[in-house]
């Protein structure tokens, strides 16, 4: 007979954690919800659920419902379900389906025909005599639990990036039995499930180094000499220390318990970490309430990092906040949390009287001569230790100040010493700080040396050599990094903001792409948002709500603030999509669906627009450039003025004449020349003249300028290329010449 096990339901989701849930054969009444964790990886999960695995072998009944002898077979189906509306005439059933894609279990029963079906999504069990009939079962119980629901809560059923059943014997240690050490601290398998304690951490010495702080905790240590901990509510911006102080005062409950006092624990957790796994109604709320029983009345303290995230509301209407209020309130529970100045105005809207039972610490930021002072005593705690010249360390503060405004002192030179760290950047003198900045940030050296001269010519010119045709653009662009360059652009506002006008093909979209090369050497640095499909409320709301999968555009700006943003077509949006982009131009701030700041103010802002681009000559390509229409009257007339006012420049983009789509032909066969397949047989291509002439005439369109140009090379060059490539294996090392044959210019290869 197999030996009992438990088996685990495994699911990866989108944004990397996984998440592990416990599964039992049926559920009985007033059951809670099955044992849980989630984290980074499956093995961190699956170590943060053994404590609650453990407690369930000390009792019998749990464990014949939680220990399996027979072998669970993952399978799947998919669902088409009707979402739901509200409407005033009632909630509207949505003739369109919502196809979902679940997972269920089954396991042949010991010394029996029939067999146990379980669906971890929804905990639902039962026995079947026929696995053939199980698939339409599932599917008419999830078709009839899920018609008419939110479609937003439908996809939430989509994100799951795989599912598995694995068997999972843990090694845990042996009970304890007899009478309790006088250190000894009460079983926690929830706070175990959701958080780290922080305590622990520190006496393994794991917790990262504590800096900067010391003079704050000290206003604070009276406030802990009594046997229980106040609630804290730390307000601060972003890196100024509030995660900081939290970890020196782990270390104070450390030191306190080994000069005799009792072991306390500080369980750091998050509100993802706390619903995390929590996909069946009820389960989230359930593990809030353990949550409150494990602490209620003890010394421990819970430790939730952003309040604005623990107060959002979850299914149902409620928060964790909620739930958590009435211990805190009560004094029964101590919570440390954080947030910023504008998040404790609308925390103290929505939960006035939490905030009044938590004592308000404010935690400024760092001056210059402060952080200097921390940085040779952070930089010896690390592994590799990082030295910083005086020079150097000026530096740094001065280039931090200059192009990392979203993030406070001393926090982003913290985050920057550890990047030395990791990348064994022991000693930094001025020149290799430099460097090292650029390689960090991805911004450009010439940019930020102030030594090294950098003119709007010099950075018009390398804008060129990939934007053709477009000189005035890429000189009225160079002016705004020059600008950066030399200090002088608003601190408060984006790094700037163009709006670029004229016809389509001409290289609006390009010249964004190559901004963002310049800039940080990436094109992925470049955020484009296709404003045509911003036409409606819920595609606005898109924008600012963080998604599971990280997409948004205040997770990406969130994520990496050094980026340049693209609002393409900018005049297809819905009216108030104008208002969401006033705050990012006048102020560079963006509040996200969640009430949380999101900074611009290190983004270059493009818009593209193809208003007053009409012209009875065939779009995108002209022989006489300087004709253009101005587009300025029709861009005055369609957009507000104040939002006119809040951009740097309205640049116009010309029609290509034909010499510069040759030029585009040059630099499309340059980069085919690049291509693995090319250089792996050493190939060279070379361009008559009337071949590249052909090209460029066959790779315009008159509504579509130049972009049909790289797909006319596809099919005329490369498709010819690679059939003979797969024709004749052993064809190296030999020059290809591009030429025009006949009348009407035919491409030979």
């Amino acid at each position: 007979m197999t030996r009992p096990s438990f088996r685990v339901f495994v699911t990866k989701h989108h944004g990397g954690l996984t998440s592990v849930v416990l599964l039992r054969r049926f559920r009985v009444l007033f059951d809670a919800p099955m044992p849980a964790a989630m984290a980074v990886d499956q093995e961190t999960a699956l170590a943060r659920l053994a404590p609650q695995a453990a407690l369930l072998t000390e009792d019998a009944d749990a464990a014949a419902r939680y220990l399996w002898t027979e072998t669970l077979e993952l399978r799947r189906i998919e669902v088409d379900i009707h979402p739901g509306r509200p409407d005033p005439r009632g909630y509207v059933i949505a003739a369109a389906t919502v196809p979902i894609r679940l997972g269920y279990a089954a396991a042949k029963l010991d010394g029996s025909p029939l067999h146990r079906v379980l669906v971890p999504r929804f905990d639902w069990s039962f026995v079947a005599e026929d696995l053939a009939a199980v698939p339409d079962t599932v599917r008419a119980l999830v078709f009839s639990s899920l018609v008419g629901d939110a479609a937003a809560s439908l996809y939430d059923l989509r994100r799951e990036l795989d599912e598995q059943i694995i068997e999972w014997s843990p090694i845990e240690a042996p009970i304890r039995t007899g009478g309790k050490a006088t250190d000894a601290t009460d079983p926690a398998p929830t706070l175990e499930a959701v958080g780290e304690d922080w305590v622990a951490l520190s006496a393994a010495r794991r917790l990262k180094a504590v800096v900067g702080v010391e003079p704050l905790f000290e206003q604070l240590a009276p406030s802990f000499a009594d046997g229980k901990l106040p609630s804290l509510l730390l307000v601060g911006p972003r890196g100024a220390g509030k995660s900081t102080l939290v970890r020196r005062i782990a270390r104070w409950l450390l030191e306190a318990s080994r000069k005799g006092g009792r072991r306390r624990r500080l369980w750091a957790t998050s509100a993802d970490r706390i619903v995390a796994g929590m996909v069946y109604l009820g389960m989230w709320q359930q593990r809030c309430l353990m949550i409150v029983k494990e602490l209620e009345g003890g010394s421990d303290v819970l430790y939730v990092d952003r309040l604005t995230d623990a107060m959002n509301p979850m299914s149902g209407g409620a928060s964790i906040t909620d739930l958590l209020a009435p211990a805190i309130v009560a004094g029964e529970l101590t919570m440390f949390a954080e947030c910023d100045e504008a998040e404790l105005v609308r925390a103290r809207q929505r939960n006035p009287a939490l905030i009044d039972a938590m004592r308000i610490v404010r935690v400024p930021e760092a001056t210059p001569a402060q952080v200097i002072a921390m940085l040779e005593p952070y930089g010896q705690r690390l592994d590799p230790a990082v030295m910083l010249s005086q020079d150097a360390a000026r530096r740094l503060v001065e280039l931090l100040a200059a192009f990392r405004r979203d993030t406070a002192f001393p926090g982003k030179a913290l985050a920057f010493v550890d990047y030395c760290s990791l990348h064994k950047h022991a000693t930094l003198s001025l020149g290799e700080l430099t460097a090292t900045f650029g390689a960090w940030s991805g911004l450009p050296v010439e940019l930020l040396a102030p030594e090294r001269a950098l003119d709007t010519a010099t950075i018009a010119k390398r804008l060129q050599t990939a934007v053709i045709g477009q000189d005035h653009a890429c000189s009225v662009a160079g002016r705004v990094i020059a600008r950066l360059k030399a200090g002088l652009d608003d601190p408060q506002r984006p790094v700037g903001a163009l709006l670029f006008a004229g016809p389509t093909g001409v290289g609006k979209t390009e010249l964004a792409k190559q901004l963002a090369r310049y800039l940080f050497g990436d094109a992925d640095r470049l955020v484009r948002i296709d404003m045509s499909e911003v036409t409606t409320g819920a595609a606005i709301a898109r924008l600012i709500t963080p998604s599971p999968a990280g997409t948004s555009l205040a997770d990406r700006i969130r994520r990496q603030p050094l980026s340049v943003v693209l609002f393409d077509e900018i005049e297809k949006a819905h009216d108030a999509a104008f208002d969401l982009l006033l705050g990012v131009l006048g102020e560079g701030r963006l509040t996200d669906a969640f009430g949380r700041l999101v900074d611009f103010r290190m983004a270059l802002i493009v818009m593209t627009t193809n208003l007053g681009a009409a012209d009875p000559r065939p779009a995108g390509f002209s022989s006489d450039p300087d004709s253009a229409p101005d587009p300025s009257g029709a861009i005055r007339n369609f957009f507000r003025p104040e939002l006119l006012g809040r951009l740097d420049a309205i640049v116009p983009f010309r029609p290509l004449p034909p010499a510069a789509l040759e030029r585009i032909v040059d630099l499309e066969l340059d980069k085919l020349r690049q291509r693995p397949g090319f250089l792996a047989r050493s190939l060279r291509l070379e361009l008559t003249p009337a071949a590249r002439s052909r090209l460029a005439v066959l790779g315009h369109d008159p509504k579509l300028g130049a972009r049909p140009l790289r797909r006319t090379i596809e099919d005329l060059v490369v498709a010819p290329l690679a059939e003979r490539m797969a024709r004749e294996p052993t064809w190296r090392d030999a020059t290809i010449r591009i030429g025009a044959t006949g009348e009407g210019g035919d491409i030979l290869v």
